[in-house]
């Protein structure tokens, strides 16, 4: 809990009694196309989305949509802030032409309104907000993508017309900072709700996309009594619920409408690893949500008798790795995490080793994929990687010529995978793809970047 002083918390209550929350919704229909065409194609991948190239490819292009809507700066700026690598985008968009064509014609226009977006210069979120800036004294800004905040700011100050605009966390929002209206950027599921029931403002302006659904509704705190009345849980709140008005109402949410989590980066999923084609079920874990300094959090597997690595400097005065169960940590103590494994440094360090030849190699490792999944969707149509690898496994057994498993297939055709571990495995299915004349050549160029990158 963040302390406050009385006349702060006063403040605070005052700005609950009196608060007003203005809608205001954008409108920018190239920016609407292009988040229905990624969820769109979201949504088409289904299993095929766990494949490193999507997680390759997607990842950036979700942050880079996610910045547009969340960001008041121009497109133009925003992008070079949110430092898109266009070249590595580009490569990728070649590549799903060979490796998953069903979905390269909505990944190739996808791409395309994204670049276009990102020479405006301009955004629908500028102009209300200096409005709102000429009309009000102190006036903050939070938005929902923390990493923007400093751009933003910049922005701002460069800005005249809001140079006295200030860009505040949400995690100050619950501390002694106060203003007079607060422009919160994006729909209100993308921020804790204590910035609408507890405001720092008597006034709040919500600025979102028109397209990104917003089903909020201000509600009462401070509950309950199990035995009282609906009615009475309804009033039983600090001051009163804050009143919606101002901007004309939308109109009634539509199926094509994005849902707020539609737009949001990517999250690493908390599951355990379930081998591919085992047959198990996916189980979930209990888990303890930790937050972190920074404006982030993580999950901490809180099954019986879990602990997790902290770093404890209170009982030596030095600091000292121990294990502490996880229903016992408390705020003020440091967790020792692993933010991710080496797998994202591996393919760079490997070309970097093979020097001048790492084009060529990666270039003939693409090409064997492509005219893999090339020749699989020629012979058995157009399906989920999955059942396609599965149908090329079929294949390969019916003509004796590999033992494989559908599961050994799906990996061989993944981003992932160099060659299989057996040359006659790999020269399989160089004879299914109709490069079998090539099997040797390109058996001894992937073994140069294997050794290298360390792939099964």
């Amino acid at each position: 809990m963040i302390p406050l002083s009385l006349a702060s918390a006063t403040e605070v209550y005052g700005d609950a009694f009196r608060c007003e929350i203005t809608r205001h919704w954008m409108d920018h229909p190239v920016l609407a196309d292009a988040s229905g065409q990624l969820r769109a194609l979201m949504r088409s991948l289904q299993d095929e989305a766990a494949d490193q190239f999507w997680h390759d490819t997607l990842g950036p292009i979700r942050r880079l949509a996610f910045t547009f809507c969340s960001t008041p700066m121009p497109f133009a700026s925003a992008a070079a802030s949110a430092g898109i690598d266009w070249i590595r985008i580009n490569r990728q968009v070649r590549l799903c032409q060979h490796q998953f064509p069903d979905s390269y014609e909505l990944l190739t226009s996808l791409v395309t309104k994204l670049e276009q977006l990102s020479a405006e210069q301009s955004s629908p979120l500028i102009g209300p907000l200096e409005e709102l800036a000429a009309q009000s004294g102190r006036l903050s800004v939070v938005m929902r993508n923390p990493r923007m905040n400093k751009p933003v700011a910049t922005y701002f100050a460069e800005n005249p017309a809001l140079r006295s605009t200030r860009v505040v966390s949400a995690s100050q929002l619950r501390g002694a900072h106060a203003c007079d209206a607060l422009a919160v950027i994006g729909p209100c599921g993308w921020h804790p709700e204590y910035v609408f029931s507890a405001p720092r403002a008597p006034a709040i302006h919500v600025m979102s996309f028109r397209w990104i659904r917003d089903a909020w509704k201000p509600g009462p705190i401070l509950l309950h009594d199990s035995d009282a009345s609906a009615a009475r849980h309804r009033s039983h709140r600090i001051g009163a619920v804050p009143r919606i008005g101002g901007e004309a109402p939308r109109s009634e949410p539509s199926p094509s409408d994005i849902l707020p989590l539609d737009l949001l980066p990517p999250m690493p999923a908390f599951a355990c690893n379930v081998p591919p084609g085992s047959g198990m079920q996916a189980e979930t874990v209990p888990a303890r949500l930790c937050h972190l300094t920074g404006s982030r959090a993580v999950f901490v597997a809180s099954d019986d008798g879990a602990t997790s690595l902290i770093i404890d400097t209170s009982e030596t005065g030095r600091a000292a790795v121990r294990r502490a169960p996880v229903d016992e940590l408390e705020p003020g103590q440091y967790l020792l995490l692993r933010t991710s494994g080496g797998g994202d440094f591996i393919a760079p360090l490997a070309d970097r080793i093979l020097g001048a030849s790492a084009a060529t190699r990666r270039s003939e490792q693409a090409e064997w994929k492509g005219r893999l999944v090339a020749r699989a969707i020629e012979q058995f149509g157009v399906m989920g990687r999955r059942e396609l690898a599965s149908r090329v496994c079929s294949s390969l057994h019916a003509r004796a010529l590999s033992r494989a498993r559908p599961e050994n297939v799906h990996y061989w055709m993944s981003s992932k995978c160099i060659r299989p571990r057996k040359e006659e495995d790999f020269v399989a299915i160089l004879t299914f793809a109709g490069l079998e004349a090539r099997a040797r050549p390109l058996w001894a160029a992937m073994g140069e970047v294997s050794p290298k990158s360390s792939v099964k």
